[in-house]
């Protein structure tokens, strides 16, 4: 596969969406134990707009970009098109986890410095070089663009229905979930507790008319 010298990025330097550009930069190169992942499809979080507004200050005690110039977001469906990984082989399909270190257990401080998106560089671009334990194997199942919707909100829908049940456990037949709201992260609980085999559950969204 001929691969392009040059690949298009989006950059942001945190001061609006309205000031998110195109740009143009070198093709990455992987390393000892790294992929090329050609994407395919990126997702929008609520958070990713923070960041590309200058408004996202959470990371603050746990590291942050070295220049207010990012490339945004975290969640992406993609193929990897260089392998020096024995992990991976070219034309595997995969997704990226937010935290590039947090790889099983409670997420600590020291993994929230490895935030795709910010502190990182995220994934808004055509190509980028991951590590081999910063992706997973995308559910053949799912289309690129629906893949690319489970890394954070349908990982934080199942943590907060599922995470703290043993694995193989029989799930919550019988309770009864509330899901506020109709973002990603409730979309995919409503999905994710049903499937745990929850019932009784209604979806609510709060309107506030006087603004």
């Amino acid at each position: 596969m001929s691969l392009p010298t040059e690949i298009k990025q989006w950059i942001s330097h945190q001061d609006g969406l309205e000031n998110l550009s195109q740009t143009t930069s070198p093709m990455p190169t992987p390393g000892p134990s790294e992929v090329l992942v050609k994407i395919s499809a990126v997702a929008l979080n609520y958070r990713d707009t923070e960041v590309i507004m200058g408004l996202y200050n959470h990371h603050r005690t746990t590291g942050s970009s070295q220049s207010p110039k990012i490339v945004p977001c975290s969640d992406m469906s993609g193929t990897i098109v260089v392998s020096n990984s024995p992990k991976w082989k070219v034309g595997d399909k995969v997704l990226s986890i937010f935290n590039q270190t947090h790889i099983k257990g409670q997420v600590k401080a020291k993994d929230m410095k490895s935030g795709l998106g910010l502190p990182l560089q995220g994934v808004l671009a055509e190509y980028r070089v991951f590590g081999e334990e910063g992706l997973v194997r995308k559910p053949g199942y799912l289309g690129d663009e629906e893949a690319a919707t489970l890394p954070i909100a349908a990982m934080t829908a199942w943590m907060a229905v599922n995470g703290m049940r043993p694995l193989g456990s029989p799930g919550g037949k019988g309770e009864k979930v509330l899901i506020q709201g109709t973002g990603g992260v409730a979309v995919s609980g409503l999905q994710i507790a049903k499937a745990s085999g929850s019932e009784g559950m209604r979806q609510w969204t709060c309107l506030d008319f006087n603004g």
